[in-house]
């Protein structure tokens, strides 16, 4: 093969890879829209008659999309009601062996009060909302401090890690039901000293055993 041949074969390579790359951006940039679109859709529905009151008929049509669509993005309104609020997941630790950050959360429900109390006053999106929640916070508090812990401490910690979670998400949630009397800054200090209480017993155990090595 001479070189021009080559250089051309080169090219058309190229091209072929530039236009999967921007067709993949296409897709990705549609994927995005439709998924914002229902977001959209379910929120202005809660604020309208509340969550339990919305079919996925009602999303659709205020979304203006088909239900084809719908099922393609989703199995159910509960997961779009998780993906409208993927912001929880700005409660997983930045990286291993920082503390959670609870600021950013509280503000955005600072920030969407109105929302948030109507999503806890529903029965069926409270449960799907705080169960999220409580995974969402076990599993960072897991990653944080499970690495540290003798093995025959695994059983225990599991237990700490679930009841931490669970009154973490109490803490916030009271916060909402009663107006939000304190500032963001304030419930997030709040939810790092309930952590660091909860959690007393781990560190010191982790510390014991740094000093024996």
């Amino acid at each position: 093969m001479n070189k021009s041949a080559k250089k051309s074969g080169n090219e058309t390579r190229d091209r072929g890879g530039d236009r999967t790359r921007t067709a993949g951006k296409l897709a990705d940039r549609r994927v995005q829209k439709t998924r914002k679109l229902l977001s959209d859709a379910l929120v202005s529905l809660i604020l309208e008659k509340g969550y339990d009151e919305v079919s996925i008929q009602d999303i659709i049509d205020r979304a203006n999309v088909g239900r084809s669509t719908f099922y393609s993005h989703y199995e159910n309104k509960e997961q779009l009601l998780l993906f409208g609020h993927e912001h929880l997941r700005a409660l997983s630790l930045r990286d291993a062996g920082r503390p959670l950050d609870f600021l950013p959360f509280y503000r955005h429900l600072a920030e969407m009060h109105e929302l948030v109390r109507k999503l806890l006053s529903a029965e069926k999106s409270e449960r799907v909302l705080t169960r999220s929640l409580e995974d969402i916070l076990q599993g960072s508090i897991c990653r944080l401090y499970a690495p540290r812990l003798a093995p025959e401490e695994g059983a225990l910690f599991m237990l700490r890690s679930e009841a931490a979670a669970a009154a973490l998400v109490r803490l916030m949630t009271s916060w909402v039901h009663k107006g939000m009397p304190c500032s963001p800054e304030r419930m997030a200090e709040e939810s790092t000293a309930l952590l660091q209480r909860v959690l007393a017993d781990e560190r010191a155990a982790a510390s014991g055993r740094t000093r024996k090595e």
